[in-house]
Order: C-alpha cells, then sequence, then structure tokens
C-alpha cells in the first residue's frame, strides 16, 4: 500500500489518461514517449494495492502497563480490590509488569488472583534485592501460569554500584541459567536488563546468550511518539531506541519495558510534560507506531499516579489519576482495546484491496482483521500537538482522506476511540470513504456481511 501524497500529487496531471483502469490511446502514449509510461504504471500502482492484514487482538495482546503492587504506603496497595483490580479489568490489558519480591503485603496472592482473571506478570529482579536463585524458587511457587516473563535489574546502570557492568552481567547470566537449568522454570522468556543510555549498552555490550528478549525504557520527552528524532542519527525515534537496545540483544527482539508522558507541564527535569488531553492523543498512537514497527510488547508505565504529588515528574505518569479518576489516555486505550480485542486461536489474516488519497500528508495507518473477517484501518496524523518549548497546544485540522475499497464490503462503520465508545458514522455498501483524520486516531471497521 502506497500513499505517499507528493507522489500522487505529481502525477495529478495525468489524471485525464484514466478512464477507471483503461489507459489513453495508444498513439497518444507513443508520442508522450516511454518516460510518460513509465509514470503512468507508477501511478496506477500509487492508486491501487492489496495490503494484508494484520491480527487485530495481536495489537492488543502486545499491550502491558506497569504497575506497583507491593508498595505498601501506595494507591496500588491500599486500594487494590476497589480501585486497581477493578480498573486493570476495565482496561483491558492482559500483561503487567511489576517486582520480583517476596510475598509483601499479600502481593503473591494478588498475582495469582490477577491471572485468574486474566492478566498475567512480568517480574522485573533486582540484585539488591533478591539472588538469581531465589527468583527461580519466587516463579515455581507462583507457577508459570501466573509468571509468563522474568526480566533482569531495571536501570541499574544509576544504582551507584561502582562495578556495575561486571556486577549486571553476571547477575544476568545466573539468572538466566537458573530458570533454563530448572525443569519447572526452562520455558518462561528472559527479559534482558533495561538501560538508562547508548554509554551504558555500550558498556553492557552483547548479552544475548543470556537473554530471550531485549529490552529498553523508551519515554519520548513530550514529544510525539512518530517523531524521527530530535537528534543525529534519529536520536529519540523508536528506531534509535531498539537499535540501542541491539546492543545488548544483537538479533533478538526487544520489547519496551516502560513508556509513557507526564502531565508536569512546568519542570526543570529532563522528561519534559505535557497536558493530560495530548497525553490522550499520543498514548494510543504510540501503541499502535510500537506495534507497526515490530515491537512485540510495549509496557505502558504506569497505570495509576503512584502518589499524590502534584509537582513530580516520576507520580504523575499514570493512567488514572491517584484518585482513580481517569485520564483521557486511559479512555483512549480503553476504547481502543474493547474495540479490537479478538482472543482465540490463531489464523491468517486476509487483504484488503484500498487505496488512500487526499490529503495524506504525515497519515499513518494500521490494518488488522478479526477471526471473524471484519478490517480494522486505523489512521491518523503522526504530528506534534503541543509544543514542549513554549507550553502551548498545537491546533491539529483533520485532514479528508478519501479511501476507494476494491474489496467487497457490506458495512463501514467509523469509531473515535479517544471520544467515546460508540460509532460516529456507517454505511452501507461502501465503494469510497471520505474520512476526516485529525491527531487522534480513526478506527473504520470495514464487514464483508
Amino acid at each position: 500500500m502506497i500513499d505517499n501524497k507528493k507522489q500522487h500529487d505529481k502525477f495529478m496531471l495525468l489524471a485525464f489518461c484514466f478512464r477507471g483502469k483503461k489507459l489513453i490511446d495508444s498513439k497518444i502514449l507513443m508520442g508522450l514517449g516511454l518516460n510518460l509510461l513509465l509514470l503512468i504504471t507508477t501511478m496506477r500502482s500509487v492508486e491501487a494495492a492489496s495490503e494484508n492484514a494484520r491480527r487485530a487482538d495481536d495489537f492488543v495482546d502486545s499491550i502491558g502497563v506497569n504497575t506497583h503492587l507491593f508498595y505498601d504506603s501506595s494507591v496500588y496497595h491500599q486500594k487494590y480490590s476497589s480501585l486497581i483490580k477493578p480498573k486493570l479489568l476495565e482496561l483491558g490489558v492482559r500483561h503487567i509488569r511489576d517486582g520480583c519480591v517476596r510475598n509483601l503485603n499479600g502481593y503473591m496472592d494478588r498475582l495469582r488472583e490477577l491471572k485468574t482473571l486474566g492478566i498475567r506478570s512480568t517480574l522485573v529482579c533486582d540484585p539488591r534485592y533478591i539472588t538469581p536463585q531465589a527468583a527461580v524458587n519466587l516463579v515455581k511457587e507462583l507457577g508459570t501460569d501466573v509468571v509468563e516473563n522474568v526480566q533482569g535489574p531495571n536501570e541499574y546502570n544509576l544504582s551507584g554500584d561502582g562495578n556495575w557492568v561486571n556486577n549486571l552481567r553476571s547477575y544476568q547470566q545466573q539468572l538466566y541459567q537458573g530458570l533454563n537449568n530448572d525443569s519447572v522454570t526452562q520455558n518462561v522468556p528472559v527479559y534482558g536488563p533495561s538501560l538508562t543510555d547508548e554509554r551504558a549498552f555500550n558498556a553492557i555490550g552483547d548479552l544475548s546468550a543470556y537473554i530471550d528478549y531485549g529490552t529498553i525504557n523508551h519515554y519520548f520527552s513530550g514529544r510525539h511518539p512518530g517523531i524521527s528524532g530530535w537528534g543525529g542519527d534519529g536520536y529519540g525515534s523508536i528506531d534509535w531506541k531498539v537499535r540501542m537496545a541491539k546492543k545488548a540483544s544483537v538479533s533478538k527482539p526487544v520489547v519496551i519495558t516502560e513508556t509513557g508522558y507526564n502531565n508536569v507541564i512546568y519542570t526543570s527535569n529532563g522528561h519534559k510534560g505535557i497536558p493530560e488531553d495530548v497525553a490522550g492523543k499520543y498514548m494510543p498512537r504510540m501503541l499502535l507506531e510500537m506495534f507497526n514497527y515490530g515491537v512485540p510488547r510495549t509496557f505502558v508505565y504506569e497505570l495509576i499516579n503512584t502518589y499524590y504529588s502534584p509537582n513530580s515528574v516520576d507520580y504523575n505518569l499514570g493512567l488514572l489519576r491517584n484518585d482513580g479518576s481517569e485520564k483521557p489516555a486511559f479512555v483512549a486505550l480503553k476504547n481502543l482495546i474493547g474495540l479490537l480485542k479478538d482472543p482465540g486461536s490463531s489464523f491468517t489474516p486476509g487483504s484488503l484491496d484500498y487505496y488512500l488519497g487526499g490529503n495524506t500528508t504525515n497519515i499513518r495507518r494500521t490494518l488488522l482483521q478479526k477471526r471473524d473477517g471484519r478490517f480494522y484501518l486505523i489512521l491518523w496524523q503522526e504530528v506534534s500537538s503541543f509544543n514542549i518549548d513554549t507550553k502551548q497546544t498545537i491546533n491539529v485540522y483533520s485532514q479528508k482522506v478519501n479511501i476507494t475499497i476494491n474489496t467487497a464490503i457490506a458495512k463501514a462503520t467509523i469509531y473515535v476511540p479517544n471520544n467515546s465508545s460508540g460509532s460516529v458514522f456507517q454505511q452501507t455498501y461502501p465503494k469510497q470513504l471520505n474520512i476526516d483524520v485529525g491527531d487522534r486516531p480513526v478506527v473504520i471497521e470495514l464487514a464483508k456481511n
């Protein structure tokens, strides 16, 4: 599928040459010459193509969220039953990332309960709190149905350990070997350690013999998620971050273990903040961008503001405010997951024959399909909605995108998950749709029957 607007505009002067798919008279073509023929051939490829979809539930399953269920003074502990558990279920995620610790404050019982509700855990281990063998024993005690992944230390290069490189390599090796040498835990995937910068990854080097997945914590410092970078070599982009993590994982896939946006706008902290409504636009786009790139799982940081501290960057990254009220990002993700979830056995998605026209500048897309055959084409403008330097919201005006559909479709239904779980428009037997696309994802459901 090609939707490059500049290329499309370049060939608009040739539009008179077509009547549907019929070329102009061959004598005229001969007069125009071979170069024009090549341009017309290219234009046809721009106008019509078939794109293979990906499984809708694979996108849903790629989403996880960070929690701190064992923090006894936090809302995670104090309101687990009345708030945290219900909100996890309402959000619809199936994966959490939390600590590799013993049964503090009923922690292990909570992990077991969440498993019965369809939520499994990735546990982060740290040499300051648990030995590799104790981590293996903990996984065995909890059960491998509860624990789906085990991760090495998080940001241990900031631990203050003067010999952190050698100690981290040794710990990761012992953790990996301990899990793999035990018949109960040998099939539990092992994530590598998350580090904070390129120097740390250069220092730690190749860890691929002791990990199944590489990891990286990726915060955009208030910038939009599809940014191509804000420094040399694409610094700060998704591609740059994954390449950095590959210094440790080499050929192993990379998981994003932390990512998100804080809502403290005026701060001297390096993590620049953005308003809640802007984060609500960026959050679903960020997960779609990660999925499009090929990241198998992305853990949002975090479910709820752990403590009430209005001016703290660290405590204003939640999808929920500290009192449990929903930020726009929570609403957007809840509605998007609810619309796209499709659990069940694996299947091979089909293809959709369509093309995009109109104003496709900065338009990104994801094409998904459910088991019942329904396609979900998701479109959005990947642009900045907030100026992090002037602290001003940017008004992003919608663009008219024309979707011509060649696959036989019985009904098209349009959703804007940021605004509502319900549909905003329906059309039967659509051949062409004219969609207003802004900086919030628009989901076009295409049903064959």
